[in-house]
């Protein structure tokens, strides 16, 4: 995320990351490249701050995702920035995953329970692809309602899906029923 930040901090890179959302979800759509947008922005911003490609595209497409989402909601506006300032990164726990978040969304009674779960269930089942394709309208809901998404957390869930997804539900369950309110509110 060091470098999705480092990418994000001139007006051009995270404009071009913020575009880029629509690029990583056409490839979502047509997986063999004829989706028509290159995704040469992103490199372009992404490489010279670091970012070194994987070899797959199912390692790639979550990483670009991410950083798209992440440019989207909460990079700093780089041409603030010098009168604002760039906040603290707060820290997080290992369990601040997805579960995490919509249980904070369901106490801060921004979402229902009922439909929490049900959101939560619904990804939970889906493939890989398809799990990409809906994060955007769940990061969305969810940072609206200023509920927090912890972005490396998010991308390892990602990451991990292909091989452990009953692992990353796992995860996303205890987070979600967890008993430790005060922890979840935060």
């Amino acid at each position: 995320m060091r470098v999705v930040r480092r990418a994000c901090s001139t007006p051009a890179g995270r404009s071009d990351l913020r575009r880029g959302l629509n690029i990583v979800l056409a490839d979502l759509e047509h997986p063999t490249g004829d989706a028509g947008e290159s995704r040469w922005p992103l490199y372009t911003h992404l490489m010279a701050a670091g970012y070194q490609p994987p070899a797959t595209a199912n390692a790639e497409l979550p990483r670009l995702l991410v950083a798209a989402l992440y440019a989207t909601h909460d990079a700093p506006n780089p041409r603030t920035f010098e009168t604002t300032g760039a906040a603290p990164e707060a820290p997080f726990k290992p369990w601040h995953n997805l579960g995490w978040s919509f249980a904070t969304a369901c106490h801060r009674g921004v979402m229902t329970r009922d439909n929490a779960t049900g959101t939560l269930g619904y990804l939970a089942e889906l493939d890989q692809t398809t799990l990409q394709r809906e994060i955007p309208a769940v990061v969305e809901r969810l940072r609206s309602a200023k509920v927090r998404i912890i972005w490396p957390l998010l991308l390892k869930d990602l990451l991990r899906w292909p091989h452990q997804p009953a692992q990353v539900r796992l995860d996303w369950a205890r987070s979600f029923h967890s008993t430790d309110s005060e922890e979840t509110v935060k």
